[in-house]
């Protein structure tokens, strides 16, 4: 079993420490620092802050995108912070999320976020890149050894998922949870690979969720989902598994998604979350999506170890929905759920 941490911290960056140490030490594998510069500090001066606090763990940009950085700047960030925690640094990139939409701008296409890739991956491994009509390397004196940076994909549907089947090392899911969902998942991983010409059993594969802490798991479901819907209206509605009789509701279910205030800000969104589902009849659907991670610390390690046997033994658990019960969150995952899995 290997967990991920992906927070949220919208808070001073003296914050920061408290919880890098306390992941460290409970033997979380990654450490996921966003970059979204509209809600939080600035992502590669956090990452070598960071990187300074904690010895073992992983640091993953969680997640940057293509169009806030030319590739040579993303690639010093990633040789710098190489230099500060060598081998202990990984690439998460998408076609971009609030810090895109966040200042007015709209997602990188698929192909943009491809080629941006494969130009950071040349960079770092000290070769040329060709981007954008441009050559260009890094010319750094006393270049080191090639970083081995993976490339972690954040993967939503069909098309970014066979990209990164290409491209990438690993893929961050967020494409459901329930059996139906996995085999898809699976399947597209294999055809993918296969049309790559790649071994699936290369790519790390990441499941994207979030845990919802309660008295009981019946109590923690009155007060969130514990599911993501975000992901699936943006670009193409088409491959990810939402039945034709739905795809209005869910449009209209994440209508607010792009609004930094209602997405990142409003401590009660969880809770309307439920009520809108119900009211537009998508409650039941997304309850068969969700990875059922809802309860007690001791709940959420005997149902990870049910998901563990059913080979999903990567999970990437995104804390930052109420800013104000961030720290007892990550307390609880940390000194609760954690030693319960004994991790490595």
């Amino acid at each position: 079993m290997r967990i991920a941490l992906n927070v949220l911290q919208q808070g001073p960056l003296s914050d920061g420490p408290e919880w890098w140490i306390l992941a460290d030490r409970a033997g979380v594998d990654v450490i996921g620092l966003p970059d979204s510069p509209a809600l939080v500090r600035e992502l590669y001066v956090v990452a070598a802050l960071c990187a300074e606090h904690t010895s073992r763990a992983r640091i993953m940009t969680s997640v940057t995108n293509p169009l806030s950085r030319d590739p040579s700047v993303t690639a010093s960030c990633l040789l710098t912070l190489d230099e500060i925690a060598p081998g202990r640094i990984a690439f998460g990139i998408g076609t971009g999320d609030s810090a895109l939409w966040g200042v007015g701008l709209r997602p990188a296409t698929v192909a943009q976020l491809r080629d941006y890739i494969v130009a950071v991956k040349a960079l770092v491994r000290g070769e040329d890149a060709h981007y954008q009509g441009r050559n260009f390397r890094m010319l750094w004196s006393d270049f080191p050894v090639p970083a081995d940076i993976p490339v972690i994909v954040p993967v939503s549907g069909p098309k970014v998922l066979r990209m990164a089947c290409e491209v990438a090392d690993g893929m961050l899911l967020s494409m459901g949870f329930g059996p139906h969902n996995v085999d898809y998942v699976r399947r597209l991983v294999e055809e993918g690979c296969e049309a790559a010409g790649r071994d699936p059993g290369e790519l790390e594969l990441w499941w994207n969720s979030e845990i919802v802490f309660g008295d009981s798991p019946e109590e923690a479901l009155s007060r969130g989902l514990g599911v993501s819907t975000e992901w699936l209206t943006m670009g193409s509605l088409e491959g990810k598994q939402i039945p034709d009789h739905l795809k209005e509701a869910l449009l209209q279910f994440n209508a607010d998604t792009q609004d930094i205030a209602a997405d990142y800000q409003d401590e009660g969104r969880q809770r309307a979350h439920i009520d809108r589902a119900r009211e537009l009849g998508l409650y039941d659907w997304l309850m068969a999506r969700a990875p059922g991670l809802w309860g007690r610390p001791d709940d959420i390690a005997r149902r990870l170890r049910e998901l563990e046997a059913r080979g999903m033994d990567r999970w990437m658990f995104y804390v930052g929905r109420s800013e104000s019960d961030r720290m007892n969150q990550l307390r609880l995952i940390c000194d609760g759920v954690l030693p319960l899995l004994d991790l490595d």
